[in-house]
């Protein structure tokens, strides 16, 4: 080899040598399936979907009275409208308070938070906080859908729980 041609056979080496090393230590060699481009529940409440009604951050708060309330928001994506027919939680079926459980097409029912519009809750709820709990959604027309809500605590941002829930 002469002289020329070993230094650039140096610095092919050295380039590849950098891309394979960028490439372990960054981890793109995984692509489109590495478990960081894989996650789905980015908060503690869960999401789940009834045919064209998605569901939003579903998590149920413990007070320490022990009622169970609602965090969740509906959202219809289909043209022809549905409706909320009942909530269940932990098999117990929740109060539900609202001006209307119609679902519309992008006109979101949501429980609790300061746009919120719609109120469900269960008392006495037995099952602690940290644990996982069924929560099943009735519609008028789509499917129902149960999802295993977690339970959190009232405290935090749903430490002024009265206050965030929708007044009827």
């Amino acid at each position: 080899m002469s002289l020329s041609t070993n230094s650039i056979f140096k610095k092919l080496i050295g380039v590849f040598s950098i891309a394979l090393s960028l490439t372990l230590l960054t981890g793109c060699g995984s692509g489109k399936t590495a478990a960081t481009t894989q996650i789905k529940q980015v908060t503690d409440g869960v999401e789940g979907q009834s045919e064209k009604i998605k569901i939003r951050n579903l998590l149920i708060v413990k007070e320490d009275t022990g009622t169970a309330v609602l965090v969740a928001t509906f959202v219809n994506w289909a043209d022809d409208s549905d409706a909320i027919t009942s909530i269940s939680i932990d098999n117990l079926p929740a109060v539900v308070t609202a001006k209307s459980l119609d679902l519309t097409k992008n006109s979101p029912i949501i429980f609790v938070g300061e746009a919120a519009n719609a109120d469900a809750y269960v008392s006495n709820l037995a099952e602690v906080i940290g644990h996982r709990i069924p929560v099943t959604v009735t519609f008028a027309k789509a499917s129902p859908v149960t999802l295993d809500a977690l339970i959190v605590a009232a405290d935090g941002v749903y430490k002024d729980l009265t206050n965030l829930r929708a007044k009827a």
